[in-house]
């Protein structure tokens, strides 16, 4: 392929939205990993991962696979979602963190309702349909947006949450009163809730089990660092994630396989409840984790993350080019740099090249060569793809990764976001010792973060920021991240600031 070719088919490539919700071309790119065996056919309630690693992505295709084999999905987009309503529905007759549990698992029966009555094969007939129906007519009726429409007929008196409807079934509450309300009292929404999912169980079990109903809760975490108080919302998703957990769980002991909902989370979440719930640990059996990361040198000849780039070119020029066909190492000429020693070394493979400034994520590659298009569209009288197109790429993708990415990540714990890259830049690029760090940070009033040095370096380790480095016996350079590895960040070996980061901070 002459260079003239690469710079016309690198211009006709549609890399796609770094946001799956909105991209319109998804499907025809889209890897499946086996995803509805091994999520709706198995016990997987949580799908966990990094932002940018493309749960989004899972939860349209799980969407898509649904009407093809004939499921009921019902998909909750938490986009724009009035948590700070949720906030103030706490049911206090349950200690912290769990005071939501009831909203939340109200939230999801009705959702459930709301599926069995809109499926057009509903068994009409059924008793359990029938008292299901009643409630359906009284409280929830035709709305587009059940989940958040929930909340507003719902207000706190007292200790108690009350429904502003009226009239509720008798089959449901036995009490004939003009109002369900939650909390303390003998119209507790617990109860309320029991009956409920008792309706749906017996549903489920004596006439429907050909039908498969999926609710699926996406975007939980879009807008979560602007929340004034970030306490009670962490408290609000562990009550979720209980609730979930507890649901599904009841749902398989009953066998009924053919119910269930799913969450997706953001990893970073996950860590943070896990510090303020133990009873976290017992969801990863139910959870399935999205992981790109390259490992091994194995990885490389077959990378997830190069396939799901290079569907992306076929797809678009309709053919069989790669990204090694477009981005040649020998042509493109980009040298190692060796951070020990200061010096460039051999010619380094492209795709690696930008593999090694990103956190391993869909998200980062699409957008490095998203950068690399546009500096190619945008150079005059450009004539062949080079070293100092890619470089100059990569100050673009660095500058959004760092400013972006990582700054919405790590707001909620640390607010003074410059502050802290004034730090980074002070400790620079090359591998330092803990002690030195330390040093740095208590050395100067400035960087104050209501942490301990050991707690920074956990943090900025546990978000990618920093990673481990040494070298063996042998004299080989040894790197451990949480991008490729498991575990905590090891202060006993060299820390040193991720590559992109330190780009991104100088960009």
């Amino acid at each position: 392929m002459t260079e003239y070719e690469k710079i016309k088919c690198l211009k006709k490539i549609r890399f796609g939205d770094i946001d799956a919700n909105s991209d319109p071309d998804l499907e025809h790119y889209f890897i499946d990993n086996n995803y509805w065996n091994r999520i709706i056919n198995n016990s997987i309630y949580y799908i966990i991962g990094k932002k940018g690693t493309g749960k989004s992505a899972i939860y349209q295709y799980l969407s898509q696979e649904s009407k093809k084999k004939g499921a009921l999905i019902s998909n909750r987009d938490f986009g724009d979602f009035p948590f700070e309503r949720l906030m103030q529905l706490s049911d206090d007759s349950f200690s912290k963190p769990n005071q939501y549990q009831s909203i939340w698992e109200h939230l999801i029966l009705d959702v459930f309702i709301d599926l069995i009555i809109r499926n057009e094969n509903a068994d009409t007939q059924n008793n359990y349909f029938n008292e299901l129906k009643k409630y359906y007519d009284m409280y929830l009726g035709d709305t587009i947006n059940l989940h958040k429409d929930s909340l507003t007929t719902v207000s706190k008196n007292g200790f108690n949450l009350e429904f502003s409807k009226r009239g509720f079934s008798p089959a449901i509450s036995k009490e004939k009163t003009t109002s369900k309300s939650i909390g303390s009292g003998i119209k507790n929404v617990s109860k309320i809730n029991s009956t409920l999912f008792e309706l749906i169980e017996q549903y489920l079990i004596t006439r429907d089990e050909n039908n498969t109903y999926i609710i699926q809760f996406d975007r939980l975490d879009d807008t979560y660092n602007q929340y004034t108080n970030i306490e009670t919302y962490y408290q609000m998703i562990i009550s979720l994630l209980k609730v979930v957990y507890s649901l599904n769980n009841k749902l398989r002991i009953k066998r009924i396989e053919n119910a269930k909902i799913i969450v997706f989370l953001r990893s970073d979440i996950i860590n943070e409840i896990g510090k303020r719930d133990s009873e976290s640990a017992r969801w990863d059996d139910f959870t399935y984790k999205i992981n790109w990361a390259i490992i091994n040198q194995n990885d490389w000849e077959d990378a997830p993350l190069l396939k799901m780039i290079n569907k992306r070119i076929q797809n678009s020029l309709k053919d069989d080019t790669t990204f090694s066909d477009l981005f040649e190492t020998q042509t493109i000429n980009l040298r190692y740099y060796n951070v020990y020693t200061g010096k460039v070394s051999v010619q380094q493979d492209v795709f690696k090249y930008i593999i090694d400034k990103t956190f391993h994520r869909p998200r980062d590659v699409i957008q490095f060569c998203k950068c690399i298009q546009k500096e190619i569209s945008e150079t005059p009288n450009c004539t062949y793809i080079g070293y100092r197109n890619i470089k100059n790429a990569e100050k673009q993708f660095t500058y959004w990764l760092v400013n972006s990415e990582i700054s919405n990540e790590i707001n909620p714990t640390i607010k003074n976001v410059d502050v802290l890259y004034d730090l980074l830049k002070l400790i620079g690029k090359k591998p330092f010792p803990f002690y030195r760090f330390k040093q740095r940070y208590e050395g100067n009033p400035k960087f104050d973060f209501n942490m301990s040095a050991d707690k920074l370096v956990e943090y900025l380790y546990d978000v990618g920021i920093l990673l481990n480095t040494n070298r063996n016996r042998n004299g080989q350079l040894q790197f451990r991240s949480v991008i490729r590895n498991s575990g905590k960040v090891d202060k006993n070996m060299k820390l040193m600031i991720h590559p992109g980061v330190w780009m991104g901070l100088n960009s």
